[in-house]
C-alpha cells in the first residue's frame, strides 16, 4: 500500500484528485494539510478519516506518507518540493513546476539528490489518443507533419490564479503547459522559437485571459497555439478544451484530448475515423505515480518536463515585453 497526502487544497485539482485514489486500490490517502482549515472543511466528507494539519511541515514530519501531492498556488510549488524531498517523500506537483525557471530547476536538483520522484501533474500525456497518435505519425500514416493549429481553453478560475505574484502570470501560464507538453511528447521533439501577444478581454482582472502564441520546433514544426479563459461558466458539460490539429501530407489528425476523442482523416483510405480516450484521466496520473513509487520506475511525466514547458511559458512573456521573437535554449 502506498501512503499519500494532499499538501494545500488551494487549487481546484485538489478535491479531484483525493475523490480518484479511493478508486485506486494500491493507494490511500491518510493526510492532507491547509493553512486555511475552512478550505479542508469544505472538503470534510471527501477526507473523511484523513489526518488534518494546518501546517505541512508537521505533516511532512509525523505522518509516514510515501508521496506527496501538492495542490497549492504555483508560487509555493518551490517550497513545498524541497520540503517534501528533504523529508525523503515523492512528490507529484502541479503544473505548472513553477513561476521561474531557477525555482524548477532547484526542485529537480533536490529531488534527485535525495533519490525521490518529481511528476508533474499533465494529465493530457495519458491521453490514449495521444498516444494513438504518436505511433499513427511514427507509422507515417498521414506523412511528414508539417503545421500543427492548437488551442487550450477553460473557465477563468479567479482567486489566486489572477494574481500575478502567486500564479506567475495569467491564462498563458494556466493553459499553455499542457498543449506544450503533449507536442513535445508527441515529436520527440523541443520547441526553439515563441512570439507571443497577450491581452485581457473578456473580464475585470489584472492579469491576462486571451493569450496567442506562434511556435517553432526543432523539428521544423510550426504551431499555433490559442491559450485563453474563453469558456463561459457552464456552456459546456465539459470543463474546456485541449485540441492538437495536425497536418499531414497524407492526412490529419484533430485530437482533443480532454472531451477524449482522436479524429483521423485519411487521404489514402478517403475516410474519418473516431478514436475516444478513457474519461478519467487523473486516475492514469494518479495511477503512474503510484506504480513508480511501487517499482522503483521514473514515471511518464518528469520534473524535467515542466521544465520544458515553464520555458515556453516565460519566453512568450518575454516576447510580449519585447514585442519579438523569442529563441529557446
Amino acid at each position: 500500500m502506498v501512503n499519500l497526502a494532499i499538501l494545500s487544497f488551494e487549487h481546484v485539482h485538489a478535491p479531484h484528485y483525493a475523490a480518484t485514489l479511493k478508486r485506486i486500490p494500491e493507494a490511500k490517502l491518510i493526510a492532507v494539510s491547509d493553512e486555511d482549515p475552512s478550505r479542508l472543511e469544505e472538503h470534510a466528507e471527501l477526507i473523511s478519516g484523513t489526518a488534518r494539519y494546518s501546517d505541512y511541515r508537521e505533516l511532512l514530519a509525523k505522518e509516514p506518507v510515501d508521496g506527496v501531492i501538492i495542490c497549492s498556488r504555483n508560487a509555493a510549488h518551490k517550497e513545498m518540493t524541497i520540503e517534501s524531498a528533504r523529508a525523503g517523500k515523492h512528490v507529484l506537483c502541479e503544473k505548472p513546476i513553477a513561476t521561474r525557471l531557477e525555482d524548477a530547476r532547484e526542485m529537480i536538483a533536490v529531488c534527485k539528490e535525495q533519490g525521490v520522484i518529481l511528476q508533474i501533474c499533465f494529465p493530457a500525456r495519458y491521453a490514449p489518443s495521444l498516444h494513438k497518435a504518436k505511433k499513427m505519425i511514427a507509422d507515417g500514416e498521414i506523412g511528414q507533419v508539417v503545421a500543427a493549429k492548437t488551442s487550450n481553453h477553460g473557465t477563468m478560475p479567479g482567486g489566486w490564479f489572477v494574481d500575478k505574484e502567486l500564479a506567475g502570470g495569467g491564462a498563458i501560464i494556466d493553459h499553455t503547459v499542457h498543449i506544450v507538453d503533449a507536442m513535445r511528447w508527441l515529436f520527440d521533439a523541443e520547441f526553439t522559437e515563441v512570439y507571443a501577444e497577450m491581452a485581457t478581454r473578456l473580464y475585470d482582472i489584472p492579469t491576462e485571459d486571451v493569450g496567442l502564441l506562434s511556435l517553432e520546433m526543432s523539428n521544423g514544426l510550426f504551431a499555433t497555439l490559442d491559450t485563453s479563459w474563453s469558456r463561459p461558466a457552464h456552456s459546456s458539460p465539459l470543463w474546456g478544451d485541449a485540441i492538437i490539429e495536425l497536418i499531414g501530407a497524407r492526412g490529419n489528425l484533430k485530437l482533443d484530448l480532454f472531451p477524449w476523442t482522436l479524429n483521423f482523416y485519411s487521404e489514402a483510405a478517403g475516410k474519418h475515423v473516431v478514436i475516444s480516450n478513457d474519461k478519467d484521466l487523473n486516475r492514469r496520473l494518479l495511477q503512474d505515480f503510484v506504480d513508480s513509487i511501487q517499482s522503483g520506475r521514473q514515471p511518464l511525466v518528469l520534473g524535467e518536463d515542466g521544465l520544458r514547458a515553464l520555458e515556453v511559458v516565460l519566453g512568450a512573456y518575454s516576447s510580449i515585453s519585447t514585442k519579438q521573437p523569442v529563441q529557446l535554449k
